[in-house]
């Protein structure tokens, strides 16, 4: 009976030495490593939300447009909520696992363009163009959804300080033709 324990508390020592190597690989330092690598491209939805953080600052008027099919109108007012006026930018992210190996980068000049290859994913193409400071000064992206049932467009344009612009085309199928735009245009009421 004593080599059984004698060798099962061999066993267990192993058994432990390998679990705490096992918890070494998997340690927080290591996955936070790992999340700093895919974190290689521009990170879009931290930049809109300190251009967010900024326009509830400076709460600018806006001369909003909407576009709704043929209609069209336009106001000057405050936005209240500008979350979600800015949602559809938020929304861009290209670290997401999905886009890993299907984008192709190009640059020129102050340019950055993310192009996809993947014709089943949802972006298209991203521009970025920087100052000369390299700071962000306009963000462009081309969206494409099409599936049996819908086939939807999306084209957003946001120049620093400036304008915005979120437009829409959709074709679902049973329904038809949707085409949505919004422009909003700030005022200089106070320095961005």
């Amino acid at each position: 009976m004593y080599w059984y324990t004698k060798n099962l508390s061999k066993k267990l020592v192993l058994f432990a030495g390998l679990a705490l190597g096992l918890h070494a690989c998997s340690s927080p330092e290591v996955e936070k490593k790992s999340e700093q690598k895919a974190q290689a491209y521009f990170d879009i939805p931290s930049f809109i939300q300190q251009e967010i953080d900024s326009l509830k600052q400076a709460n600018p008027t806006v001369n909003k447009t909407v576009t709704k099919d043929k209609e069209e109108e336009t106001k000057d007012l405050k936005i209240k909520d500008w979350d979600n006026e800015f949602s559809s930018f938020k929304a861009i992210d290209l670290n997401k696992p999905a886009y890993a190996g299907f984008i192709e980068l190009d640059t020129v000049d102050s340019v950055i363009e993310y192009n996809f290859t993947n014709p089943d994913l949802d972006l298209a193409c991203v521009r970025i163009a920087f100052n000369e400071e390299g700071k962000v000064k306009m963000l462009s992206v081309d969206k494409h959804v099409k599936n049996t049932l819908y086939q939807t467009s999306e084209f957003l344009v946001y120049e620093k300080g400036n304008f915005y612009i979120v437009e829409k085309n959709q074709n679902v199928r049973v329904m038809g033709e949707n085409y949505y735009k919004v422009q909003g245009n700030l005022k200089a009421d106070k320095a961005l």
